[in-house]
């Protein structure tokens, strides 16, 4: 609300905050584990190969022209889900999990070229961990 100096007022202004300064998993389901197994920097390398994998398979299907449209369709909609959830469960092990809120987010990377895409995910290597 603008008050009459011209300057804004919040009527609550720790809810503005914590608006801004969200978790980086937005609050998602969290539970501390204490496990054996394979690294999981090991599980989220293997994720991310079958998502360049998957991103590869949409752009390449989306260029072309198969006899019949319906199967084409039906492959990129497959195609698409699974990159949808392995770029879920990267970024869920990234500890960057509030990324997958934004609406717009699966599309825009379907649409980036191999080298962007590439890119992206080396800053989410560089940003996420995988030690919480």
């Amino acid at each position: 609300m603008n008050d009459s100096d011209g300057e804004y007022e919040f009527e609550d202004e720790d809810a503005d905050a914590d608006e801004m300064f969200r978790g980086p998993n937005d609050g998602a389901y969290e539970k501390e584990e204490i496990r054996t197994g394979p690294p999981l920097d090991y599980v989220a390398e293997k994720i991310r190969s079958a998502m360049e994998l998957t991103h590869f398979l949409i752009s390449t299907l989306s260029r072309t022209d198969l006899a019949d449209a319906n199967d084409r369709d039906t492959m990129l909609s497959q195609a698409r889900g699974s990159l949808r959830y392995q770029m879920t469960g990267y970024l869920a092990l990234k500890n960057m999990l509030a990324l997958a809120s934004d609406q717009g987010l699966f599309g825009r990377l379907e649409r980036f070229s191999y080298d962007d895409f590439h890119d992206w995910l080396d800053r989410i290597d560089q940003q996420g961990t995988t030690t919480g």
